[in-house]
């Protein structure tokens, strides 16, 4: 290897006083001869331009390298200082010239020749130089050196920010990059980090400087400089400094080495890449990382496109076989499930084709995968020859997923059209439900269709009672009946099939049958028991409850199942069933007996089923005939006072608002028959007086006309007030009448 050196001086090659070179190898090539001076040429940066110049060493030095084709030069140039004119701004440079560049630098990189021996810092005797015959590299960029200075805060994602760059500008063939550093010895590291980051053949295409203050002029594709130098503001440049965050998202290749910098592993992914017989390019480097990430197992940080999960494995068929392990194809499969499955199946069927050829360790789980996608595909497509073991593995890791996806019922039509798939997927089913215990996270993942698959391919044993699970619970099958049935296995935790048979509200047909068909045991166990008490009493607090309904809450008071039940679970069903009773009954002359039911049962009830209760009392009461009513009245009255007496004038007085004159004349004379006469004044000049306040006054009249008569019939034995009913119904009138007027319709009332 010829070299130069190159300074300010009186006495170089050139014959002139100032900058030329000083020393040369002779025979030295001109290209570059010329490559050489250019490249190394210094400027000091802003910050040192006034600096005290008595110690060189604080200047940074410029250690570069640049290509020309096959051939590169790589030099140091130092600060010097003044020149032998006493004028300051000299540097000494020393370049060594590289004519097939990969070959002369055998296993070394370019950035490894930093604070190498073979350099010198000043000049020597003569301008002859002797030519370089090997290169010793330096001791201050080892990967030792590099892991423990990536080691500090923000190495790692510096370094994939660095790398990022790089990435893009080798692939994109324009461009460049500049590295703000501190100073040239940081520089050199993140260039060495840099350049061992890449396959060699990439590697050494990374020409560089550790210092320039005109990045802009500096021929290289990395340009290190300092903070106080001005960047440049036009071309196409891109700055990166390692230590601050930048928002550009950094490549997968340049992720993927920075996670094994901090693994150590740096190495062997290198290595694996050198080892083609063709050099990878820029461009097949993120698939290359993909390999990498599924060989390693590092996790992908974000889903890998499937375009780019093709290059890689195109890249790991053709190029590089046997890179990936069982389990790196296996993550490959993952990594294709989570971007929703194969959609370019001709190119996957290719390179899986090429892989089988060459016996590539595909995992069951892509093959099937991929295998279902296919069976789907309009055109006729490479399948995998699967033996029973693989046919087995692709049921368990692809066919049942797809059973849990509603997506997939093509899928599952087609696969069930295959013969050996139809037998693997009984064999796979039959072997996982020998564990009673799976049948419950099957049966309540699987799909309507693939239940209707499995009675389809003829399933049976645990296998034809997880397809009936899986349709009873969608409301396909009797429930009642499918739980029945699960009963056979004792195996079975049919315990927890209530929840599963029935994911929503209980109805009242298989309530019912429910209750007449099961055991009790079954009942409790199952939960059925508790959901059927609660949608009963839910719908007798709603009304709901009608007269047939009385059967079913019959069953569910038989001794067997009241001993199962919270006390006041019971009380409640034996309310809701009187409520039933009482809501739809009409009162005769044993009237006084669901009177008395439902007042031995009003001290037990919460607040708001006692209300209910006495509401249905009161509708119950109204519900009579005069005489009746009167004897009801009394009778409730006296049990209950004031509590009974709200409700019931509430009731009432909603009643009698649009009730026919005869209805509201027999509760007038109920009213007036009762013995207290507080409660009888309060319900005839309140209640009464609300009831038939917007009444038309011929409505009023025909009531009055009917006390008289009504009274008689009643049989009630009660004297007409004041002597004369009509006399009354006149003075009851005028004194309540007075406040119906317009006063009254605007919501005042007239002060007496």
């Amino acid at each position: 290897m010829h070299q130069l050196h190159y300074t300010s001086c009186e006495d170089g090659l050139e014959g002139i006083q100032g900058f030329q070179i000083s020393a040369l190898t002779p025979g030295a090539p001109k290209q570059l001869v010329d490559l050489a001076v250019r490249a190394s040429a210094y400027e000091v940066g802003p910050q040192l331009a006034n600096a005290d110049e008595s110690d060189l060493g604080a200047f940074p030095v410029a250690f570069g390298y640049a290509r020309t084709g096959g051939s590169a030069v790589l030099f140091q140039t130092r600060y010097t200082g003044a020149d032998f004119t006493g004028r300051t701004g000299n540097y000494f440079a020393h370049a060594l010239l590289l004519g097939e560049a990969d070959r002369e630098l055998g296993r070394a990189l370019p950035i490894d020749m930093w604070r190498g021996s073979v350099w010198v810092h000043s000049r020597q005797r003569g301008t002859d130089l002797p030519p370089v015959d090997a290169l010793t590299p330096g001791s201050a960029t080892s990967p030792a050196d590099i892991r423990r200075f990536l080691s500090a805060p923000g190495g790692a994602g510096g370094l994939a920010r660095v790398i990022s760059a790089v990435q893009r500008v080798l692939t994109d063939g324009r461009g460049r990059v500049v590295l703000v550093v501190p100073d040239d010895r940081t520089a050199a590291l993140w260039l060495a980090a840099l350049c061992r980051s890449f396959p060699r053949a990439l590697g050494v295409a990374i020409s560089f400087v550790t210092y320039t203050s005109r990045p802009e002029d500096a021929g290289v594709l990395v340009s290190c400089t300092t903070p106080d130098v001005l960047l440049p503001s036009y071309g196409d440049f891109t700055v990166v400094d390692p230590l601050e965050t930048g928002a550009e998202e950094t490549t997968r290749y340049a992720t993927m080495m920075a996670a094994l910098w901090s693994r150590s592993d740096v190495q062997s992914a290198i290595m694996a890449a050198d080892r083609l017989t063709s050099p990878l390019s820029a461009g097949e480097l993120e698939a290359f990382a993909v390999l990498i990430e599924c060989a390693e197992d590092i996790p992908p940080g974000r889903d890998v496109p499937e375009a780019l999960l093709l290059d890689a494995v195109a890249l790991a068929v053709e190029r590089m076989p046997g890179t990936l392990p069982a389990d790196g194809w296996q993550r490959l499969a993952g990594r294709l499930r989570a971007v929703g499955g194969p959609a370019d199946l001709r190119r996957w069927a290719n390179h899986l084709d090429a892989a089988d050829r060459r016996r590539e360790p595909v995992s069951a789980d892509l093959l099937g995968t991929y295998y279902l996608a296919a069976l789907t595909a309009p055109e006729q497509l490479w399948l995998p020859r699967l033996d029973p073991a693989q046919l087995d593995q692709v049921v368990a890791e692809a066919v049942l997923p797809a059973m849990t996806d509603p997506k997939s019922k093509t899928v599952l039509d087609r696969m069930a059209g295959q013969d050996e798939f139809r037998a693997a997927t009984l064999r796979v089913l039959s072997a996982r439900l020998t564990d009673p215990r799976q049948i419950i996270p099957l049966c309540t993942s699987l799909t309507p269709h693939a239940g209707q698959l499995l009675r389809r391919i003829g399933g049976r044993g645990r296998v034809a009672l997880l397809a009936d699970v899986v349709l009873a619970r969608e409301g396909k099958e009797d429930r009642v009946s499918v739980l029945d049935k699960a009963l056979d296995d004792h195996e079975v935790d049919w315990r927890r099939l209530g929840a599963v048979l029935w994911p929503a509200e209980v109805s009242q047909a298989e309530a019912e049958r429910a209750l007449s068909s099961l055991h009790p045991d079954v009942l409790v166990g199952t939960g059925l028991l508790s959901r059927i008490v609660a949608r009963t009493l839910d719908q007798a607090a709603r009304g709901q409850l009608g007269p047939g309904d009385a059967g079913l809450v019959d069953e569910l008071l038989a001794p067997d199942l009241v001993g199962s039940m919270r006390a006041e679970e019971a009380t409640m069903l034996e309310t809701a069933k009187f409520l039933s009773l009482l809501q739809h009954a009409s009162p005769k002359d044993d009237a006084e007996l669901p009177v008395s039911e439902g007042l031995r049962l009003l001290p037990s009830l919460p607040a708001a089923s006692a209300q209910n209760l006495l509401g249905a009392l009161a509708e119950y009461v109204l519900r009579a005939d005069t005489r009746t009513h009167h004897n009801l009245l009394e009778t409730t009255l006296r049990e209950t006072g004031g509590r009974f007496l709200e409700t019931y004038g509430e009731r009432a007085s909603a009643r009698l608002v649009k009730a026919d004159p005869n209805y509201v004349a027999s509760v007038i004379v109920v009213w007036w028959s009762v013995s207290d006469q507080r409660v009888r004044r309060r319900l005839v000049n309140e209640t009464l007086v609300a009831a038939v306040a917007r009444r038309k006054p011929k409505h009023l009249d025909r009531i009055g006309e009917l006390l008289k008569s009504t009274a008689v019939r009643s049989r009630l034995d009660v004297a007409a007030p004041k002597g004369s009913w009509s006399k009354w119904w006149r003075e009851w009138r005028s004194a309540h009448e007075a406040n119906r007027g317009l006063l009254n319709l605007l919501g005042l009332r007239r002060q007496r």
